[in-house]
């Protein structure tokens, strides 16, 4: 079936609107050349405008812009006088938003071994750079990495937006050894930015009591003007008689402090591997923890924890989430046996009232091949996704069969911070560098949800009668599907026409953006003929 907008306008006069509504309608941009290596991203603009962010090797960064009229208006390659845009194998996007009306990119860049953050800030009708600004550095990355009990200790940049406001905060976190002029209590701070890029506070993260030595980075969330929270694992590399190793602590800063309150979990201690993400929830004034500890599954349980807070720090409840009706789901659908399903949390959508729908996903890793640098491999396997209401109960599952391989380790909560555009080039083979195009996307409207994903389809295999289940590993094997679940049932849809052995068509994932207001999702859309290939912005109204 094919939803191209000029081939629907037919269906508008013999099709109930209640039908309509669940019909995906597709308009497609100007065609342009396939962006070959690395990173891009779309952007939905409150204006109206969709800006195309492209990251490489050869031009740096550069922008398009599109109209609400899906015509490109301006093209620019952004020029700095800050970040070496010529030298991107040496940087790293930390997070790409609108604030305040305009596109703005965070990236840090190696500088003789130093890493240095800076900010920039686009023009939504030109795309021409109009302010850029270096906010900071962290010690070099030549030191002793800290490894106990399955946490690392992080030395990184990060940035975070308050999903709800255009206030954001960038921590420079330096969790490792400190150096000999580094001081114990500024190793790791906080900047707390307003919509208009204004500093209005800075906050540094230490313990009073020394109880750990390093830190493991989590998550962070920002309320507004008022607060923000972060998550991270103290540990030591010695155990301090019957002290546990380690423990998750929840801390919080305060506009009115300049240094962060903790709260140590103590249900936590000795937990590793510990991953996360937190947010504000502000109809209960609560602040939501969502933990995965892979080490916490031996026993058939989920081993993902759901952490509820009061803004003041203090810990109302935790519980360990369970899916009885996810599993349920995928041994009717998905043909498992008695095995529950296991999949790893990938994003939280987090509702005003505090009910979220969590999407997870199967990740297998395995080691194939002697190449140092691409022997480690990540099956991404089928798609779990769970309702859950303010208790952590479901409300509703659903279950899809996938199977895709991908060149290096894919860590959980790998859709949030795709959606938030975290990147480093690392894979210098264009044809392995296949990140962006897998994994899933979810969007719920009123009545239906749709499930959208690159696909390897057995049935255009012309190698024979394989019913094997193969994986998607190369992209020129992709097909983007489209599953809808409505009335009880699942159907799929091609929405840019049925795919043949020589003619396909697959999307950038990491590209896409999904505006929920208009109900609008924007990715970037190769199609193949042959051996041509063309991309094109294609925006899905759902």
């Amino acid at each position: 079936m094919n939803y191209i907008r000029s081939v629907v306008l037919f269906f508008f006069f013999f099709c109930p609107a209640a039908c309509l509504a669940q019909v995906p309608i597709v308009t497609l941009g100007p065609a342009v050349e396939e962006p070959l290596d690395g990173w891009d991203k779309l952007m939905q603009l409150k204006n109206g405008n969709t800006c195309w962010l492209h990251f490489s090797k050869k031009e740096g960064l550069r922008v398009s812009v599109y109209d609400p009229k899906r015509e490109l208006i301006a093209t620019d390659s952004v020029v700095s006088s800050l970040w070496n845009s010529t030298d991107i194998e040496s940087t790293e996007i930390d997070g790409i938003y609108e604030i305040n009306g305009q596109p703005v990119v965070f990236l840090q860049q190696l500088v003789k071994y130093i890493p240095v953050f800076f900010r920039l800030v686009l023009d939504p009708q030109s795309g021409k750079l109009i302010r850029e600004d270096r906010l900071g550095e962290l010690p070099s990355v030549q030191h002793r990495s800290v490894y106990v009990q399955e946490n690392l200790a992080t030395h990184d940049c990060y940035v975070e937006k308050d999903p709800n406001s255009d206030y954001y905060a960038v921590a420079f976190f330096n969790g490792t050894e400190i150096q000999r002029n580094d001081s114990v209590r500024e190793r790791i701070r906080v900047l707390h930015f307003s919509p208009s890029h204004e500093l209005i506070h800075t906050g540094f993260y230490y313990l009073s009591d020394s109880s750990y030595s390093y830190f493991s980075y989590i998550h962070m969330s920002v309320q507004g003007k008022e607060k923000v929270y972060m998550g991270t694992v103290g540990f030591n590399t010695k155990r301090k008689g019957s002290e546990p190793w380690s423990k998750v602590i929840f801390s919080a800063l305060s506009p009115d402090s300049a240094t962060f309150a903790h709260r140590e979990l103590d249900y936590t201690a000795n937990y590793g591997d510990v991953s996360g993400y937190l947010q504000y929830v502000p109809l209960r004034d609560e602040v939501r923890m969502l933990l995965n500890v892979p080490g916490q599954r031996s026993d058939g349980s989920s081993g993902i924890f759901m952490n509820t807070l009061l803004a003041s720090g203090k810990l109302r409840k935790h519980i360990q989430l369970s899916f009885p009706e996810l599993s349920r789901n995928a041994q009717i659908n998905l043909g498992y046996k008695d095995e529950p399903y296991k999949g790893a949390p990938q994003r939280v959508l987090m509702e005003p009232d505090g009910k979220c729908t969590l999407l997870m996903e199967t990740l297998t890793r395995f080691k194939q091949g002697n190449n140092q640098i691409n022997k480690l491999h990540t099956n991404m396997g089928d798609v779990g996704i769970a309702l859950l209401d303010t208790a952590g109960r479901e409300d509703e599952t659903l279950a899809v069969t996938k199977y895709q391989s991908i060149t290096g380790v894919c860590e959980p909560f790998y859709q949030h911070r795709r959606a938030k555009s975290e990147w480093v080039f690392r894979n210098k083979i264009a044809a392995l560098n296949t990140n962006t195009y897998l994994s899933y996307d979810y969007v719920r409207i009123p009545n239906a949800s749709f499930v959208l994903f690159n696909d390897y389809l057995q049935y255009l295999d012309t190698g024979g009668q394989d019913k094997v289940k193969k994986p998607l590993k190369y992209i020129n094997d992709a097909n983007f599907v489209c599953y809808r679940f409505y009335n009880g049932k699942m159907e799929r849809l091609f929405l840019f026409g049925n795919p043949e052995v020589t003619k396909g068509y697959y999307c950038m994932m990491g590209a896409a953006d999904y505006d929920s207001a208009k109900r609008i999702y924007a990715t970037v859309m190769i199609s193949r003929k042959g051996t041509e290939k063309k991309a094109c912005v294609a925006w899905v109204q759902f």
